[in-house]
């Protein structure tokens, strides 16, 4: 396994095997890039981690919808909407 810039270790697939828990507990300080055939095939990163990722993209998707919804409120006429009741007769 080697270190690669200060964030992120790589090591082949074969190392899994062999050495399993270094890559492991490498999770604490880095990220691990899994590589086949030099090749990256996956990325390990620590639960903590991957949880604080998850919830960026979460929050950012939020705001991206917001900002949609706001685009599509302001280029639609006031009154161009139907009530959901209206809606709901017109589909039957």
């Amino acid at each position: 396994m080697r270190v690669f810039r200060e964030q992120t270790a790589v090591a082949a697939v074969s190392e899994l095997r062999t050495r399993l828990d270094a890559i492991l507990h490498q999770l604490g300080k880095t990220s691990v890039l899994i590589e086949k055939h030099n090749k990256p095939v996956a990325v390990l990163v620590d639960p903590a981690e991957f949880e604080r990722m998850q919830e960026a993209i979460e929050n950012a998707s939020d705001v991206i919808l917001a900002f949609e919804a706001r685009r599509r409120e302001l280029s639609h006429k006031k009154g161009g909407y139907l009530p959901l009741d209206e809606a709901e007769n017109r589909a039957l």
